[in-house]
């Protein structure tokens, strides 16, 4: 019996210490994740900051080790001219890479389809990526399915 709690109690601590992926399921952070995932903090904070020209730098390395959000703040650094002049296809390249794990690049991607910052306005991916972050949880997408709709935009629920 003894040995079966230790055994429940080793399985309570692993999970204790696992972060969710993208599609729900969770995972243990590795070394490199984590390395990664404080080089993004340290760039978040410079970014809080407005000391724009330490963060970009550092979101360039978090995403380059892997930090799912890193791409969205690259993608806002080119949109608004963050520390960098304002480049709309930089911004809708970084949103697209951002979009694969990060339900706000998911919003992001949709704002730059629905105003065609850095590619053609495409309304019904607009409304496919909003629809995917909504789906997800973003509290930004589904205001923006909403306000498309009373532009009489076509919106197939999914």
């Amino acid at each position: 019996m003894k040995k079966w709690i230790a055994v429940c109690a080793l399985a309570l601590a692993a999970c204790a210490n696992q972060t969710p992926t993208a599609t729900g399921s969770r995972e243990v952070p590795s070394a490199q994740h984590e390395q990664a995932k404080a080089v993004f903090d340290q760039a978040l904070a410079a970014y809080n900051a407005q000391d724009y020209a330490a963060a970009l730098p550092l979101f360039r390395q978090a995403a380059a080790q892997g930090f799912f959000k890193a791409d969205r703040y690259i993608g806002l650094a080119y949109l608004n001219g963050y520390g960098v002049a304002k480049d709309p296809a930089q911004a809708f390249a970084a949103f697209s890479r951002a979009s694969g794990k990060d339900i706000t690049g998911q919003y992001w991607l949709g704002y730059c389809y629905e105003n065609g910052i850095g590619t053609a306005k495409d309304m019904r991916q607009a409304v496919y990526w909003y629809q995917k972050s909504a789906q997800r949880g973003d509290h930004v997408s589904q205001p923006a399915i909403d306000a498309l709709q009373r532009l009489g935009i076509a919106v197939v629920k999914q």
